[in-house]
């Protein structure tokens, strides 16, 4: 039986236009749509916050998280509009945490703290690198000058906490120039940095014309190291395999996902998990934005649900909760899954014996040092047979 809390306390909010698309990126953005599309983008999500807030009126969101794409390309104005709607449409948290990603090349004519009065709290800047020849060979549109403007307008914005996402394993990047760019992240000392390794995901730019000179596995594993211990010189407490926060700084919304928390979604291509009835469900949004705008969000069975099965369960909790440096408990898997620790034991117990899990105190299971950095292959283990 599934016990823990079943009602959604997270909502993601998809915004999917982009100034340009990057090499290396495979989420759902699209070059940036005309100011028409963008005013009749917002007029059908706020139909679709309406929809979501009939389906889970009772639900008490504490985080919401405004992702793209490039959020930061809507003007404040227009992100107010859709923060005062939900909050006509749901029960809000009195500390709910806001987030919303934004690119040092899309704020140039933006001014942030109207952004902090719409009702944001939490900024999270797509830096990537701080280096002119690595930001040149992602694609970026801003260069380090944009970067170091940006970051010091959040400051003075105020908000209660900044994330700066910030890459390694670059083309042609030295092991020099990866901490000289972890230095520069902990120099700012913004609350939360995201450190993690380009990967060339499918559908692609990256994927189908690999870039020459990508990171050797030993330069990428000295260069992960040496990010670890500035990071944790700096006070950087890592929670994730990839997320680093101050005491108390943590992203709360991530950490939903993380723990297989449920969470509802707007916006195109937007993914949204519920329990029901002891089912637990997942929905998507169309992804593109012409076919997104096309809804007439009237319905919620206009957008098919797919109950997942023992196998779709066990995977994807497993592929989160890995990623935890608190790792999971007994009581935590089978309240989240409603599934019998004994499908998980005796895997647990043979990555024991090969050094890639440790069982802790109070029999929280997590991976051992020598497992996360072979987290791939812990998390094939649990793929169906």
């Amino acid at each position: 039986m599934i016990t823990s809390q079943s009602l959604p306390s997270s909502l993601y909010v998809h915004l999917p236009w982009c100034i340009k698309k990057c090499p290396y990126c495979d989420f759902n953005s699209h070059v940036n749509g005309s100011y028409e599309e963008r005013k009749k983008y917002i007029h059908i999500l706020l139909k679709d916050i309406t929809m979501e807030g009939k389906r889970f009126s009772d639900a008490t969101l504490k985080t919401i998280f405004i992702g793209g794409g490039t959020p930061s390309l809507f003007d404040p104005d227009e992100i107010k509009a859709i923060l005062d709607h939900i909050k006509t449409q749901f029960i809000i948290s009195d500390d709910i945490e806001i987030t919303m990603e934004a690119n040092p090349g899309s704020l140039e004519h933006k001014n942030l703290s109207e952004y902090k009065m719409a009702g944001i709290n939490r900024l999270s800047l797509g830096v990537q690198s701080f280096n002119e020849n690595s930001l040149k060979l992602l694609g970026r549109i801003h260069g380090s000058a944009e970067i170091l403007t940006s970051y010091k307008q959040a400051e003075l914005a105020n908000f209660d906490s900044i994330n700066i996402d910030l890459m390694f394993g670059l083309p042609g990047q030295t092991l020099q120039m990866a901490i000289e760019d972890v230095r520069t992240a902990t120099r700012l000392n913004p609350g939360h940095i995201s450190y993690y390794q380009l990967t060339l995901e499918p559908n692609t730019v990256f994927y189908k014309k690999r870039p020459k000179n990508i990171p050797s596995h030993d330069l990428l594993y000295a260069i992960q190291q040496e990010g670890l211990e500035i990071l944790q010189t700096a006070n950087y407490g890592r929670y994730e395999i990839s997320a680093f926060a101050k005491v108390g700084l943590e992203c709360r919304h991530n950490l939903n996902y993380w723990t297989f928390g449920n969470y509802i979604a707007v916006g195109a291509g937007a993914h949204g998990k519920y329990v029901i009835n002891e089912e637990i469900k997942r929905y998507q949004k169309p992804a593109l934005p012409r076919a997104y705008m096309n809804s007439t969000f009237d319905n919620t069975e206009d957008f098919a649900s797919k109950t997942l099965d023992e196998s779709d369960i066990l995977l994807e909790y497993m592929i989160n909760n890995l990623r935890l440096m608190s790792g999971f408990s007994k009581k935590h898997f089978e309240g989240c899954t409603g599934l019998s620790f004994d499908l998980i034991k005796e895997k647990l117990i043979n990555l024991n014996r090969l050094g890639l899990m440790k069982e802790m105190q109070k029999g929280r299971w997590c991976p051992t040092a020598l497992g996360f950095r072979f987290l791939d292959d812990i998390q094939a283990k649990f793929l169906p047979i």
